[in-house]
């Protein structure tokens, strides 16, 4: 588990796949993302045959869903990191709160404590996310976690069975460890 000032990121297993899944159902999350269309029986198989754990040179998806740390108890929505096979020293970051928890910086700390997590824990070079132009919200969170836009894709992605241009975004170990650094020699001034 994750702690943030204000959250608990709390890591997907078989046992609370299914809270993801009902998640997932919120009809609005699929405005900017092609999220899997499974149903839940499909969704705990897929969870079951994940990795356990986040850990260095480890391949697969992680999930976590976010929580407050004190009062209400539902999911507020989910924060994700991929490491495919094919580089094990970069991940994709993926995140989504739901609409009744939107516009209360969730999803900009429970980025910034995955990105964290990736670079510390994970050993992670290189963090990378996607997202719609029109998506001004979510590339806000991704401005204010470090992310440098990289390239916009012409039909980089599917959302809604429909080809979408995406912006690809990028955060490098040395330039999160250059911010953490200005960060505290501005906070012992």
């Amino acid at each position: 588990m994750i702690q943030t000032q204000r959250l608990r990121l709390v890591p997907v297993t078989a046992a609370n796949a299914g809270t993801l899944w009902e998640v997932l159902q919120e009809p609005d999350l699929r405005d900017y993302q092609d999220l899997p269309n499974v149903n839940r029986a499909q969704l705990l198989r897929a969870v079951a045959a994940r990795p356990a754990r986040f850990a260095p040179g480890v391949v697969g998806r992680f999930e976590w869903l976010l929580h407050f740390l004190e009062g209400e108890s539902s999911a507020l929505g989910w924060v994700s990191l991929r490491v495919s096979d094919s580089d094990r020293s970069s991940a994709e970051i993926g995140y989504s709160v739901v609409r009744a928890y939107r516009d209360r910086g969730i999803a900009s700390e429970a980025v910034a404590a995955l990105v964290d997590e990736g670079f510390n824990r994970g050993r992670l070079q290189r963090i990378r996310a996607f997202c719609l132009p029109e998506n001004h919200s979510s590339r806000a969170v991704l401005k204010r976690s470090g992310f440098e836009t990289e390239a916009t894709l012409p039909r980089g992605a599917t959302v809604q069975g429909k080809p979408v241009d995406v912006m690809a975004f990028t955060l490098v170990r040395e330039d999160w460890v250059s911010a953490l650094r200005g960060n505290r020699q501005a906070t012992q001034s």
